[in-house]
């Protein structure tokens, strides 16, 4: 039995509103997107209608994705959102981890989430560049074993090891806001020809993804 009215940070009941809270949101924002996608033309052939032509008044008519193209595109928005939600579903319990695990104080927690942020500007250009050069595909799965190890230091609830760990889950959401979709974009330009609307059918491929 939940108990709305819980002082307790430890217990789920506490932060009742706040996980309804974000389902009510995800919620209208579902809801907002098919009223919009409501609003589009219909039409009863086998092609999608380019809406950003709108914008020029012009509509642009592409083929109707393939196999490959559908299994591409939900094979990443499964595995991005699963990756998302398991990061940002934590983040209601990293401060009381480090103040009642950690046993930090509230400027000193304060300073490691500027950790957190600095280790993102100062290796996200680099990990950019060197999964560039070694391969998308293994920066991806190099991910899980970078967020495996910060979560290891983190529950060990020693103090001069929850500093590396941020680091480490700075390097993670540098590889999960850049490379995931980097890699999206290498293998999507596999499943479409290299002509001029080739490029066009793939850019209008790759935003109906980026706007789920």
């Amino acid at each position: 039995m939940l108990d709305i009215y819980s002082t307790n940070t430890n217990s789920l009941d506490y932060y009742v509103f706040y996980l309804i809270g974000l389902f009510s949101l995800y919620t209208i924002v579902v809801f907002i997107n098919a009223s919009i996608k409501k609003s589009y033309p219909n039409t009863t052939l086998n092609v999608s209608l380019d809406v950003y032509g709108k914008e020029q008044h012009i509509q642009i008519i592409h083929d109707a994705p393939t196999l490959e193209q559908k299994n591409l595109r939900w094979n990443f928005l499964a595995v991005s959102s699963m990756i998302k939600a398991a990061t940002w579903v934590k983040a209601p319990y990293i401060f009381a981890l480090y103040n009642r695990v950690h046993k930090f104080t509230r400027a000193e927690i304060g300073v490691l989430y500027a950790v957190d942020n600095l280790s993102s500007l100062i290796f996200g250009p680099l990990i950019g560049t060197l999964s560039d050069m070694y391969g998308r595909r293994k920066f991806c799965l190099l991910f899980s074993v970078v967020v495996m190890t910060h979560i290891w230091l983190r529950i060990t609830g020693n103090q001069m090891l929850a500093y590396p760990a941020q680091v480490l889950n700075g390097i993670s959401g540098s590889i999960l806001e850049t490379v995931f979709e980097s890699w999206l974009n290498f293998e999507a330009n596999m499943l479409f020809d290299k002509s001029q609307e080739g490029e066009m059918k793939k850019n209008h491929y790759l935003k109906e993804i980026f706007n789920k």
